[in-house]
């Protein structure tokens, strides 16, 4: 009798030990963790779709992706929902907050979704509040529930608020739920209390999970892509550019400008929104808006097209209209003031006479065709860059020097008159 207990004993302990055996055949091997958190904009689609192919790349059994967010860009929310729909690695969402707006679309991708207590998800409103945006928007959460075999009309009413759920949702207002709200009408899978809860959930250690986390660049192209931020920089472009008009030489007003324009294209280029030919439109426009004050005398198509030029790239760096509308707005008045306490600590002078060449200039006369200018001598009363203004017998001419560069207050001699274009070089006088 005691030799069968202890057959019995033996058999009891060999299966209790191959338990954990059993249960390592059920686990993930290797799972990935990922975390969205804050405004949904280029930045963390480039950032997420690093993480997914990371993840895909390795073989990876699951990847959970945490959810913290007020919502941000339709188009990077949509961007982010295909990348989960299509991806070849098991995503489960956790929202651990909120999953407002833009966000309620990416919590909605995941094959499983998990919620925190005191978590909410939807009030997915469009702006501009036009019905082509709020019907587009509506079949895409409508088309990713139904993916997720979860009540489509439910997510519907997250974002049109002339849907009527009886006993859920009255007409003129949009959807928002709790986490036992969700649960209640399956469209969360389960409540979990915290991130260690999910992974006890789901059988995983946390030393097996393969935290996917920003890199510094991926940190400092977030920051630079704000709007708030580009706003800023945009600025500060300009107005360097402006000093650097308004002073002879290249200094600091030049650099600061440049650096300013650099980290303002970096971090657009380095998360995508943007690509290499919009900044080429954007350095084109420069180059004719200083050709125009540099080069051709004073303000017409070459400046006009300049302008263009720059706010038509600027336009298409950001993410959408109104966006891009509000931060060019922003970029110009701010400008606009810049450059009016530039111009006045400065000196209006210097600036006006390179855009215009002195236009209001007291005696200032066009001249149609002057032949008997020829061999006259004058004074340069701006610099010729090499258009500028010389004075002759108390009369204000619009000329160009033959030989580049001349100075202010520097003698020269008309050597042509071709239409209305008159040419001067240095005087021998002043050379002597």
């Amino acid at each position: 009798m005691s030799k069968k207990i202890i057959l019995y004993l033996i058999i009891i302990l060999v299966l209790v030990s191959l338990l954990p055996v059993f249960n390592c055949k059920t686990r993930a091997e290797n799972i990935y963790f990922i975390n969205l958190e804050g405004t949904i904009d280029s930045s963390q689609y480039s950032f997420l779709k690093r993480g997914i192919k990371e993840a895909e790349n390795s073989g990876a059994d699951l990847l959970i992706m945490e959810i913290n967010t007020l919502g941000g860009y339709v188009n990077s929310a949509l961007n982010i929902r295909d990348l989960i729909l299509n991806s070849s690695v098991k995503i489960d969402t956790f929202v651990n907050g909120r999953a407002w707006s833009a966000g309620a679309l990416i919590a909605l991708s995941g094959e499983n979704l998990y919620m925190a207590p005191g978590s909410s998800i939807g009030a997915a409103e469009t702006r501009p509040k036009e019905e082509k945006y709020i019907s587009a928007l509506r079949k895409e959460f409508a088309a990713t529930a139904e993916k997720r075999n979860k009540d489509s009309l439910i997510a519907e009413a997250m974002v049109d608020e002339d849907i009527v759920i009886e006993g859920i949702i009255e007409k003129g207002k949009l959807l928002t739920l709790t986490a036992e709200e969700a649960v209640k009408l399956k469209i969360a899978d389960q409540i979990v209390n915290s991130r260690d809860d999910l992974f006890f959930e789901k059988n995983i250690e946390i030393s097996e999970i393969n935290f996917i986390t920003k890199s510094n660049i991926e940190l400092v192209s977030s920051v630079l892509t704000n709007p708030i931020v580009s706003t800023l920089l945009l600025v500060v472009g300009f107005s360097g550019l402006i000093f650097e008009i308004l002073t002879p030489g290249f200094g600091i007003g030049g650099t600061v400008g440049i650096t300013a324009f650099l980290l303002f294209f970096a971090g657009h280029l380095f998360v995508g929104s943007a690509g290499w030919g919009l900044m080429l439109l954007f350095l084109l426009g420069i180059i004719l808006i200083i050709l125009e004050v540099f080069v051709i005398p004073g303000f017409g198509v070459a400046g006009i097209s300049g302008i263009a030029a720059v706010m038509t790239s600027l336009f298409f760096f950001f993410p959408d209209k109104s966006t891009a509308v509000n931060v060019l707005a922003a970029v110009v008045i701010m400008t606009v003031l810049s450059a009016v306490i530039l111009i006045k600590l400065l000196g209006v002078s210097k600036f006006w006479k390179r855009i215009s060449l002195s236009a209001d200039a007291e005696k200032y006369f066009s001249h149609s065709s002057r032949k008997d200018l020829v061999g006259k001598r004058g004074i340069a009363v701006t610099p010729l860059r090499p258009s500028g203004i010389i004075e002759i017998d108390s009369e204000r001419l619009d000329v160009v020097s033959e030989g580049g560069f001349v100075d202010k207050e520097v003698k020269v001699e008309i050597i042509s008159v071709i239409g209305s274009r008159i040419v001067v070089k240095e005087s021998k006088e002043s050379e002597e």
